[in-house]
């Protein structure tokens, strides 16, 4: 298992770096396949669990939270439409879909294309390439010190109901390497306009955000029945499995750049 993560780590990695350095097209095109996969996950966790993912409607709405940036001012419109669609195709096809495979269906199109959405908004601001090379490195970070501090001194759980393999000391690892990663990034490519306190309280909440994703997904998993969301990462599970973390670092760095940059 470990091996094959180790393999699978070998040439996903290179691929999502080279998206981030390429960008334009090429990153749109790679955040657009994610999101997609990510939500045929959650549609195929809804269907385990016997609800019926309204989908059709679902992967619309999903696809214009995507690209709300590009759609500017049709995306109020183009929204309303979305919903209108996902509660016209549950009240005609009542009893068949109801009021709970609405609210999952919704929630799973907002959960994939309005987060992944933030890693087409980061290029917007100044220094596109290592703003999103941020965002991978403090999540990863966030991980390691959770995996690392939990495996050799992890005693009292976090959340055991959710996921009973992490521990209060893991989470106190993973803040603490990921205030390490910011403060090495920033001296690493010397960005000035983060002062050293911003960039300690960036690692806080970039590992708080990337914890909180964690613990959303193992949520969902919970509640629908599955171990994995998905497995079209060997050794890793699904997209969902993967990019839980930086699902909601996104958004967190986004606006701390916004507020603090």
């Amino acid at each position: 298992m470990f091996k094959t993560r180790i393999i699978t780590a070998l040439v996903g990695v290179p691929i999502l770096l080279g998206g981030v350095y390429l960008g334009g097209n090429y990153w749109r095109g790679l955040v657009l396949l994610l999101a997609g996969i990510a939500l045929l996950e959650y549609t195929a966790m809804m269907h385990h669990q016997g609800f019926k993912p309204i989908v059709i409607p679902a992967a619309g709405i999903a696809l214009i939270l995507l690209f709300r940036l590009q759609l500017d001012q049709y995306l109020a419109s183009l929204f309303f439409a979305g919903w209108l669609l996902m509660i016209l195709v549950m009240v005609i096809n009542y009893p068949r879909f109801n009021f709970i495979d609405l609210a999952l269906s919704f929630f799973g199109a907002f959960y994939c294309g309005y987060l992944f959405s933030y890693a087409l908004a980061i290029p917007e601001l100044q220094g596109a390439f290592l703003n999103l090379l941020l965002c991978l490195v403090l999540t990863w970070a966030s991980d390691i010190g959770g995996y690392w501090f939990g495996t050799l001194w992890g005693k009292h759980k976090l959340a055991a109901q959710l996921s009973p393999g992490k521990t209060r000391e893991g989470a106190v690892g993973a803040v603490l390497l990921t205030i390490i990663a910011a403060i090495s990034f920033k001296y690493i490519f010397n960005i000035e306009y983060l002062s050293l306190s911003y960039t300690i309280l960036l690692g806080v909440c970039a590992s708080g955000a990337a914890q909180l994703g964690d613990l959303l997904e193992s949520a969902l998993k919970r509640y629908f029945g599955v171990k994995d969301a998905g497995s079209i990462l060997p050794g890793h599970g699904g997209v969902l499995d993967r990019f839980d973390s930086l699902m909601l670092v996104l958004p967190a760095v986004y606006y701390f750049l916004v507020v603090f940059g």
